[in-house]
């Protein structure tokens, strides 16, 4: 193994000095016959007796891996132009199903790059301190065109192969292009864009994230929050990504900012009731609630939560309070209804339990099993129209209105709510 490993290491050296000990006539014969290559690609690739262009893509890939040429601007310039032509053949053919969508898109990330390289050479002052902009001027309109073609490519290995790296990388290198200097005179002009800027951003922020990639996922969904349909979703996956990232005070941040803009969505108050629990810090969360009715009262999931607080601290009458404010201010919340009539439920627990001594033959303890019912006969009504805001919750509302149908001897009624139950 010794010796194997001399002799090619022996066979490398001897490959780098043969080079360095190329005369410059050498060298210039090499670079000339190297350019050729490139020549002939463009020559071959620009006639139109030729419809099949295989020999100049041929031509063109061997140039690129050739390396007198390699620093060469023309060599990717010619290689953009072919591999936009492969990328619009394979487009054609997709018209009619039948086409290779993997090497499409290959060849359309491809062109990019080739693109992106020719220009950036051209970019370098040449011996006499010139400069070129013929990438930019023959090739970023076409590129323009077919901008989204990145976003289609994405979506492809997003969904049709979860393939979440390469959706990620066409997402994402769509914003590159669209955001970068080549195509920024084409895109300062483009209406599109500012329409499909969000939703991008958010189709990007979802591949980061399967990829658990917290600080793309952070940088996307800040822009995908700016959509009307996604923005919310967006939120959350930001949350999430501050959350995996072990940054506290940014994911308090940005379940706070998330509650204030989407004060119906359980996903923050869920968050920030688990953190503050876990905390043992229920009053920061009471304290952040009073401040967001301040901003605008007529929130009602503000007071649900109020009223979810006091009942997690067994203060059932202010919890019912607040649930009764919720209902005020929004007849359709259905948790409300739940909440409140639970909390009546647990005072009927608690009175009684605080009766346990009472002696189950006495008058005293008839007065304590008429005052329970009196509760059930309280929460009843709030259990039926938690039933009519939301008849899908009949797990919630079914076994609340089977106790209390049980407690005050509504036979046919807790009849017809056992079937329904499946009991």
């Amino acid at each position: 193994m010794k010796k194997l490993m001399f002799v090619l290491i022996a066979a490398v050296g001897m490959s780098c000095s043969s080079y360095a000990q190329m005369t410059e006539k050498e060298v210039k014969k090499a670079t000339k016959e190297a350019q050729k290559l490139v020549k002939d690609a463009r020559n071959e690739f620009d006639r139109d007796d030729i419809p099949n262009k295989s020999h100049a893509k041929s031509l063109i890939d061997q140039a690129m891996k050739n390396q007198y040429v390699k620093d060469w601007d023309q060599t990717w310039f010619e290689a953009a132009r072919i591999y936009n032509y492969y990328f619009d053949q394979e487009n054609l053919k997709s018209y009619n199903g039948r086409y290779d969508t993997v090497a499409m898109y290959k060849y359309l990330t491809d062109w990019f790059d080739f693109a992106l390289k020719a220009d950036s050479l051209q970019k370098i002052p040449n011996a006499k301190g010139k400069t070129s902009d013929e990438a930019h001027t023959k090739l970023a309109p076409e590129m323009h065109r077919n901008l989204t073609n990145l976003i289609t490519g994405g979506i492809f290995y997003f969904n049709d192969r979860t393939d979440y790296k390469k959706a990620y990388a066409l997402f994402d290198r769509y914003f590159t292009m669209a955001e970068g200097d080549f195509l920024k005179s084409y895109m300062e002009n483009d209406t599109y864009y500012p329409q499909t800027r969000a939703l991008y951003a958010y189709y990007t922020t979802m591949a980061a994230y399967n990829l658990s990639q917290w600080e793309n996922t952070i940088k996307y969904a800040q822009i995908a929050q700016q959509d009307e349909e996604y923005g919310e979703s967006a939120t959350e996956f930001l949350c999430d990504a501050y959350g995996n990232m072990g940054d506290t005070v940014k994911w308090i941040e940005a379940l706070k900012a998330g509650l204030i803009k989407y004060p119906t969505q359980d996903y923050y108050y869920s968050k920030l009731l688990s953190y503050y629990d876990r905390k043992n810090d229920m009053a920061a969360l009471e304290n952040f609630t009073k401040e967001m009715i301040a901003l605008d009262p007529d929130k009602a999931y503000n007071y649900f939560v109020l009223g979810l607080i006091a009942q997690q601290n067994k203060e059932y009458d202010k919890a019912i309070e607040q649930y009764e404010i919720a209902i005020q201010k929004d007849e359709n919340l259905s948790d409300a209804y739940n909440n409140l009539a639970l909390s009546i439920m647990y005072q009927a627990t608690e009175y009684v339990d605080s009766k346990a001594n009472v002696d189950y033959r006495s008058a005293e303890f008839k007065k304590v099993m008429a005052q329970e019912k009196e509760y059930y006969k309280k929460a009843l009504p709030y259990v039926e129209k938690f039933r009519e805001v939301d008849p899908t919750a009949t797990s919630k509302w079914g076994l609340l209105l089977q106790q209390i149908y049980y407690k005050l001897n509504m036979d046919k009624e807790l009849k017809e709510i056992d079937k329904l139950l499946g009991n």
